[in-house]
């Protein structure tokens, strides 16, 4: 069993490491911060000294991946699209969240971009814009069918299935939905590399070894 100075310092370099890779995420540390251990120090000490932290959020987006797959398990499938479509969400409005901070653009504009641009325009020309990498094509129609067939159970708009009658194939419907699925993982994983590689540069493996 653990003692509580143990799960203390635990706790601590937890929220250490959660808070440096915010800060790193969104320019307010720079490379020169977390250069070593010294550097590191020094810079949190300027984070306290400043006054600290306004705030903080959680990130539930990999509770999300979590539901997903456990809705896919129980074959509740419209759900698990549901909280997959909604990670993909979540974690584009959070690269266009990084990119206004980084730009000191206001919190106006950076709402007005998450509501006006649709889903197909966050993972095609908006990444352009913010000069972000290129988005594998594949996973990117990955994730607008996925966003396609999420609106469709969520606002009811059923497509005509001409073969509504026909008798269904249950192990040719079940080869399609594993598929679908499988091809959304894949998207999930290298959307998280993506995502990592734009808000740490690289630099994750490193800020990690900095609070041990």
């Amino acid at each position: 069993m653990k003692k509580d100075s143990d799960i203390e310092k635990e706790l601590a370099q937890t929220l250490i490491h959660s808070l440096t890779k915010s800060l790193f995420a969104s320019g307010f540390f720079t490379e020169e911060d977390i250069k070593d251990k010294d550097s590191h120090r020094l810079a949190l000490k300027r984070v306290i000294e400043n006054g600290g932290i306004d705030a903080m959020t959680i990130d539930y987006t990999q509770s999300l991946v979590t539901k997903a797959r456990n809705y896919r398990k129980s074959k509740e499938y419209d759900l698990s699209r549901i909280c997959y479509a909604t990670f993909f969400e979540h974690q584009i409005n959070n690269l266009i969240h990084l990119y206004c901070l980084r730009n000191e653009i206001n919190n106006k504009t950076q709402t007005d971009i998450i509501q006006s641009v649709n889903i197909y325009g966050k993972f095609t020309w908006l990444l352009k814009l913010m000069q972000y990498p290129d988005f594998n094509t594949n996973h990117r129609k990955t994730i607008k069918n996925l966003a396609d067939s999420r609106n469709s159970f969520v606002h009811y708009k059923w497509k005509d299935e001409p073969t509504f009658q026909k008798d269904i194939d249950d192990k040719k419907e079940q080869e399609k939905l594993d598929i679908e699925f499988d091809k959304i993982e894949k998207a999930v994983k290298y959307f998280k590399t993506y995502c990592s590689r734009i808000k740490y540069k690289g630099k994750k493996e490193h800020i990690k070894n900095l609070v041990k």
